[in-house]
């Protein structure tokens, strides 16, 4: 099986026919290339952030677009080293739209709560029976948990307070719902606004072989939605996850809840993969494991966006490293360190509680071209006897100016821009040089996600003004000139 990378509205500028570590050639599209869809739909969908910081609470939606029924893993991953802090299955029938939220549990924790009927496995606590969930303003919700923080970066409940989170569709069924002996379809499908009985459903998943073997190879059918809103000061910021498409073709990878599988291992073992470059698809060949795949797709080596601060504004730009865990956490579930960093990243997760990769940043005023180079900016706080940069989680926030649309936390990197002013654009650079990986040593770069998340404050008028950016990638090969591609926020090409 082949993979497609096509950036969403990604179009190349550049390719070299061949590069260093392997050849690159010209090829026809492969059926059910795995790749990052260009509609908003897939079989994945990797959410940016979560976060219950600063006032916020984030709300999602999730939304079977298809006729059939659907079962999918939701997992919740905190920031610094992906450790999951929550999961479940989700079942969708037919044209279901789920919606849900991440909150703040007390001071320190977070919980998920949702208003919606659809069933999920486990049933959560508040909506066990079909009277719960038909009972007007009913709820139902879990608390993150601390158990898997086992790994040196502390256990404190602060840190499942933000993170970013997957949804991996594993599994879909034409089976009709309205026909009784279709035991799953039959009692997830909405009556009246209510499934039909979720307890059998529930039950369904103690023997998923047994009971759910039957069932079809994901599809490409999941839409996603994300919002940042704090209610008391009536601010709201919206984002789109990266959806996958054809990430598992052959088989469903339904399991019990209680699993930590699947994950982004558990896709097709691809083989090759490919991307559009000048009109053609360009294939990188001897990929092996779906996760390796998954970054490739997602790699850059460099994150461009936009910075407006001062009078009222302030921005925060989110960079998350989706499959960053699967190269750099060196420990075990029991909180031993078994094994080593691989590239494309450098660092392992240690007892520091970081795995940085060093960065370069580009600053840019709106006067056409003014420059600032890492070597002059002030990254604050400032210590000149180490003047690296470097990003060292998974789920990274970049504040402008002293200013923070999320608040304060440990994976915050600050950035003074006052030599160029207080608005522009700004470009990093992800300039460590690990060594190559076997499958991806044609590519450079880090696989990367996010938005730039903008606040207008408008105090006396008590109006406030959110708005995001997706972020524009730059994308280059091994030993070869230029960049294959620069997707910036408008779909458009153009050099930096």
């Amino acid at each position: 099986m082949k993979s497609l990378n096509i950036r969403k509205k990604l179009v190349t500028l550049a390719v070299a026919s061949v590069v260093s570590g392997g050849a690159m050639m010209a090829m026809t599209a492969p059926a059910h290339a795995m790749n990052v869809s260009q509609n908003n739909v897939g079989e994945v969908l990797l959410f940016p952030y979560y976060t219950v910081k600063n006032g916020y609470d984030t709300v999602f939606t999730v939304t079977n677009t298809s006729d059939k029924t659907a079962v999918f893993k939701v997992r919740f991953r905190e920031a610094l080293n992906s450790r999951e802090v929550r999961d479940f299955n989700v079942i969708l029938s037919p044209h279901d739209h789920w919606a849900g939220a991440v909150t703040r549990n007390g001071v320190d924790g977070a919980l998920f709560r949702t208003y919606d009927k659809t069933c999920t496995s486990p049933r959560l606590p508040g909506m066990y029976s079909n009277e719960d969930r038909a009972a007007a303003g009913s709820k139902g919700e879990i608390f993150f948990t601390n158990s898997l923080l086992t790994d040196g970066a502390g256990s404190d409940m602060t840190r499942v307070q933000e993170g970013y989170f997957e949804v991996i569709l594993m599994g879909v069924s034409d089976r009709d719902p309205a026909v009784s002996t279709n035991t799953l379809e039959y009692n997830a499908k909405h009556v009246s606004g209510v499934p039909r009985d979720c307890a059998v459903v529930d039950g369904l998943f103690l023997d998923t072989v047994t009971n759910l073997g039957y069932m079809a190879p994901p599809e490409n059918i999941l839409k996603g939605h994300v919002m940042y809103i704090n209610v008391a000061n009536g601010k709201s910021i919206d984002a789109e996850p990266t959806a996958i498409e054809n990430f598992q073709t052959v088989f469903n990878i339904i399991a019990p809840p209680s699993d930590v599988v699947p994950d982004l291992r558990d896709g097709d073992d691809p083989a090759d993969i490919s991307f559009m470059a000048n009109g053609v698809v360009v294939t990188v060949p001897g990929v092996t494991g779906s996760q390796n795949a998954v970054t490739g797709l997602l790699s850059a080596t460099s994150v461009i966006n936009e910075f407006a601060t001062g009078a009222g504004a302030a921005t925060s730009w989110v960079v998350t490293f989706p499959t960053k865990h699967h190269y750099t956490d060196a420990y075990t579930s029991s909180g031993t360190i078994s094994g080593t960093a691989s590239a494309p990243f450098s660092d392992w997760f240690y007892s520091d509680g970081k795995s940085c990769d060093n960065i370069s940043m580009s600053l840019y005023n709106r006067e056409e071209g003014t420059v600032v180079s890492v070597d002059d900016t002030q990254f604050s706080p400032y210590n000149p006897s180490n003047p690296t940069v470097a990003l060292c989680y998974e789920a990274n926030v970049i504040d402008f100016n002293s200013s923070s649309v999320f608040g304060a936390g440990t994976n915050r990197l600050a950035v003074d821009t006052s030599g160029v002013g207080t608005s522009g654009w700004a470009q990093v650079n992800f300039t460590e040089t690990p060594a190559a990986v076997t499958g991806l040593n044609s590519i450079l770069g880090l696989p990367t996600i996010g938005f730039a998340a903008v606040m207008r404050d408008a105090e006396s008028a008590t109006v406030n003004y959110g708005s995001s950016a997706e972020h524009a990638y730059l994308r280059a090969p091994v030993g070869g000139p230029g960049h294959y591609g620069n997707r910036n926020q408008n779909g458009n090409l153009g050099n930096p």
